[in-house]
């Protein structure tokens, strides 16, 4: 009897950390990966671009479009999406298709897998570094409202 009580808290203990830790998970929506991918991305390009020494220029993304490769049902959960951003800087359209792998706590890392290992040349060390723009990180403001998910 003490065997079978010591084996059923243990089951409740454990239930509740299960309940409790998927209740903190937050939702990887397409609505929340199509907000935030594009902002972080417009970061990390002005950023390279500041590294280079040149006027850290924003670009404007004028069209995202992501999907889940896990769930393309939904296009919702964790695991690997595929984005396609298009965007201008000074006037000139571009596009760039990103690989973005996303953890269970809505963080992310994403690159450009054309140009991964891309490099810059720092202007005020002269170092050698890895492009921000073509690899960069970032997670989701869970509190948001986007929790929506669609297949548009």
């Amino acid at each position: 009897m003490r065997h079978l009580r010591k084996v059923l808290a243990t089951t409740v203990a454990l239930g509740a950390v299960v309940v409790g830790a998927s209740a903190c998970t937050p939702d990887t929506t397409r609505g929340r990966v199509e907000n935030d991918v594009p902002a972080t991305f417009a970061h990390a390009y002005a950023l390279s671009e500041q590294l280079q020494g040149h006027r850290p220029v924003t670009p404007d993304v004028t069209s995202t479009e992501c999907h889940s490769s896990v769930n393309t049902k939904q296009d919702s959960q964790p695991g690997s999406w595929g984005c396609d951003l298009s965007y201008t800087v000074d006037g000139k359209k571009k596009d760039v298709s990103l690989l973005v792998l996303i953890d269970q706590l809505g963080c992310y890392q994403a690159s450009n897998t054309d140009n991964r290992n891309a490099m810059i040349t720092d202007a005020s060390t002269g170092a050698q570094l890895p492009d921000p723009k073509v690899g960069f990180d970032g997670c989701f403001d869970v509190y948001d409202n986007r929790t929506n998910t669609s297949n548009r």
